[in-house]
């Protein structure tokens, strides 16, 4: 239902270069949860204040919640910044330790992410279909010359 909250897209795309980043949708519900969480702080009810402060902190996260990935050939790195209530995290990962693209089939939704040789993966987006998340895993393995994997079978008919 909420698939679009959060979801990451291309920004820049260019033969060596790949820049993905969260969809304005996000922001703007952000903001969206503030206003309605400041009126409910003003309605006046004991309930209707503890609501209000929780959609209100709810809306501040959603309205900070910043993240860009950029593959980039040419330096040889995946650089990754994020930003939650205004705090910065970053990393640069070299691409040979990246293995493959990887969009599966989780519990009725598709998954977009890509291993690493050594530590967990980088989750990239959700989606409850696949196609979204073909074209973006298609850039980033063109870009980042790295193997492409699909899997759509789940897991309860891979045990059978």
């Amino acid at each position: 239902m909420l698939d679009w909250l959060g979801s990451v897209q291309i920004r820049t795309r260019s033969s060596s270069r790949v820049e993905l980043d969260l969809t304005r949708a996000t922001a703007w519900t952000g903001w969206a949860l503030c206003a309605l969480g400041g009126y409910l702080v003003t309605v006046g009810r004991i309930w209707a204040v503890f609501a209000g402060a929780l959609v209100f902190g709810a809306g501040i996260l959603l309205a900070t919640l910043r993240r860009k990935l950029v593959f980039d050939r040419d330096e040889g790195l995946l650089r990754s910044e994020q930003w939650i209530f205004g705090i910065r995290r970053r990393a640069a990962i070299p691409l040979f330790h990246l293995r493959a693209v990887v969009v599966a089939a989780r519990r009725g939704m598709y998954v977009a992410y890509v291993e690493r040789r050594l530590g967990g993966t980088i989750h990239l987006d959700e989606a409850r279909h696949s196609a979204p998340l073909l074209q973006l895993a298609e850039a980033i393995s063109e870009v980042a010359e790295l193997r492409l994997v699909f899997d759509a079978t789940t897991r309860v008919a891979a045990s059978d």
